[in-house]
């Protein structure tokens, strides 16, 4: 998908909203887009929108999501019965280019998170989840499994 089409979608998905830090959630998700790499843009600006708003999938289908980055987003999203550290675990050895994609910008996620002054009572353990991801991705890495 066109980051420039992801970006709208993620404009309008979000509108409103706030997260836990009481910030608008479309600014967090500017940030996090702004620091992937460019082929990882459109999932970075996509990233909480199947999980946090209305926005079926099939709209971004229409709207170019290709299989992996449809893949990738699924990885992102955690289901309402899924613990964080299973979601985390799970991004953090999902196998193929939708597992690095994913990696990618979940990190860039947590590093967003973490950068707040204060995390709220009751947020996930984002530095753990970081961690976690940060050495699946080096594992893979140097066994020429990962970009």
């Amino acid at each position: 998908m066109d980051p420039a089409t992801a970006r709208n979608i993620a404009h309008y998905s979000h509108l409103a909203q706030r997260d836990r830090f009481d910030e608008p959630v479309i600014e967090h998700v500017e940030r996090v887009a702004a620091a992937v790499p460019d082929q990882a843009r459109a999932v970075a600006f996509l990233h909480d929108v199947l999980e946090h708003s209305g926005t079926p999938v099939e709209e971004l289908r229409l709207n170019g999501l290709t299989p992996m980055e449809h893949a990738a987003l699924e990885l992102l999203t955690r289901s309402p019965s899924e613990s964080f550290e299973v979601y985390t675990l799970r991004i953090a050895h999902a196998p193929g280019a939708e597992g690095d994609l994913a990696r990618s910008v979940k990190l860039a996620d947590l590093e967003d998170h973490m950068a707040h002054e204060e995390v709220p009572f009751g947020a996930p353990p984002y530095r753990w989840a970081r961690r976690h991801i940060a050495v699946a991705r080096e594992r893979l890495i140097k066994r020429g499994e990962a970009a």
